[in-house]
């Protein structure tokens, strides 16, 4: 089966979904809450534990905006056309995926990249509390609303309804 994507409204859609994120723990976190800082995790793997924020934030704010691009690409292929569910409530639905993989596996994983450079995160980052698991799942709901609300009848027709064909 070949599907048309607008790649550019998904792109931007995953791009504005990651960016919410960031603004959201951002916020929350110049608030004092302990959150999983997903950013400057990232930022850290390239300029270790010590680098100022003008070094770790832009570096892990790009790494975090081209995943957002990536799931929102493979949201445009393999989800958004499948359910006739409102495009917000759809992207927060899709966005459990990447937020149970997140926790199961790459939150672990970056574990091991530190290097013991941080608090081990374990899975879904409980090493950091409560809070861990659900600064994690808030921001891909937050993602998966925001991404959701972009990707909005890119091409093509609404989910049950068939092409007009002429002849």
């Amino acid at each position: 089966m070949i599907r048309r994507v607008a790649f550019a409204k998904a792109v931007i859609a995953g791009v504005a979904g990651a960016g919410a994120w960031e603004a959201a723990v951002r916020l929350l976190i110049w608030l004092g809450l302990p959150m999983f800082d997903l950013v400057r995790i990232l930022g850290m793997m390239m300029f270790g534990r010590n680098a100022p924020i003008w070094e770790w934030w832009p570096t892990g704010m790009a790494m975090h905006a081209m995943v957002g691009a990536i799931w929102a690409i493979f949201y445009a292929y393999f989800f958004w056309s499948f359910f006739d569910l409102p495009p917000a409530l759809q992207g927060i639905i899709f966005s459990l995926l990447p937020a149970i993989l997140a926790g199961l596996i790459m939150i672990p994983q970056m574990d091991l990249m530190l290097n013991g450079q941080n608090t081990p995160l374990r899975m879904f980052a409980v090493g950091i509390g409560v809070i861990g698991p659900i600064s994690v799942v808030l921001g891909h709901l937050i993602y998966g609303f925001v991404m959701g609300s972009i990707y909005v009848r890119p091409v093509g027709y609404p989910v049950g309804r068939h092409k007009l064909t002429y002849g």
